[in-house]
């Protein structure tokens, strides 16, 4: 069966710059490649953190990069929960079958990455996708490429969210590893129904009933299917396990996560964080 797949959020490697060139000179690759290295000359990309010129768009300069948080150790490598070290499976997902198949993470949700995804998402920096996007990758990349999926999903928003913030995080970085993973993007595959409350000061059971009937999957689109479900952070987890619930619920052979950052439980960043779940 043919996918319905959204390619509009899928920049190439030069990111929006390169869909605005391509589409006001529709005339050959030599007239386009000529305007982009214009525009590059006019406007060079900077770094996000420390505003010097850098080749890659949106991407941190190497010293920057140095900088960063490491990928979280103490975590469940199916579900993502908190552990004393890596381990493939945990008291909340062994023998759950609704729990994730695999967890992937990039980075503690710390400083500099925290504000830059802060930025990426609240201050209208949609076109740092692809450099957070090639960070997600550089640090899980042969991880999912061993995990073969059919196609990926993005954690969708509720369509006022949508309206609000006039794009999808999930989806732009969702974009970018699709174009590394050479697999589809799927937005039709998951809907955000209904609209939930902020998470924060919820214990556990009460997050748990405020994701209840939150997401629904398609099922003609995800029966049978291996999935890589994409979201920028995951904090207290419950809206991935909501969403990842209704993905097999709707028949999913097996459902991986990948995310750019994890609020460690318990972390200095992890109760102001959750605010940023999805709403």
């Amino acid at each position: 069966m043919a996918w319905p797949v959204s390619s509009w959020h899928n920049p190439g490697p030069g990111g929006s710059r390169n869909r605005f060139a391509s589409g006001i000179l529709p005339g050959g690759e030599r007239l386009r490649q000529g305007w982009t290295l214009l525009l590059d000359f006019l406007l060079p990309h900077a770094c996000p953190l420390c505003r010097c010129r850098v080749e890659a768009p949106f991407a941190p300069c190497p010293d920057c990069r140095k900088g960063l948080p490491p990928q979280p150790d103490t975590l469940c490598l199916r579900c993502g929960g908190p552990t004393v070290g890596p381990e493939q499976g945990c008291g909340q997902c062994l023998g759950n079958p609704m729990a994730p198949d695999a967890f992937h993470c990039a980075f503690d949700y710390a400083d500099p990455v925290r504000g830059l995804i802060h930025g990426f998402k609240y201050g209208d920096h949609g076109e740092w996708a692809a450099g957070l996007g090639d960070l997600c990758w550089a640090r899980t990349g042969a991880a999912l490429a061993w995990e073969e999926p059919d196609a990926l999903v993005p954690m969708p928003l509720h369509y006022v969210r949508l309206v609000q913030r006039r794009y999808n995080q999930s989806a732009l970085l969702a974009g970018v590893l699709a174009r590394y993973l050479d697999r589809p993007m799927v937005t039709a595959a998951l809907r955000r129904v209904r609209r939930t409350t902020p998470q924060a000061g919820l214990n556990a059971r009460q997050r748990r009933l405020n994701m209840q009937g939150a997401f629904v999957a398609r099922q003609s689109l995800v029966a049978g299917r291996s999935l890589l479900l994409v979201d920028d952070v995951v904090t207290t987890g419950a809206t991935m396990a909501a969403a990842v619930r209704a993905l097999k619920q709707a028949g999913a052979a097996r459902v991986a996560v990948v995310c750019l950052a994890r609020a460690v439980p318990g972390g200095i960043h992890s109760s102001a964080s959750e605010g940023d779940e999805h709403g």
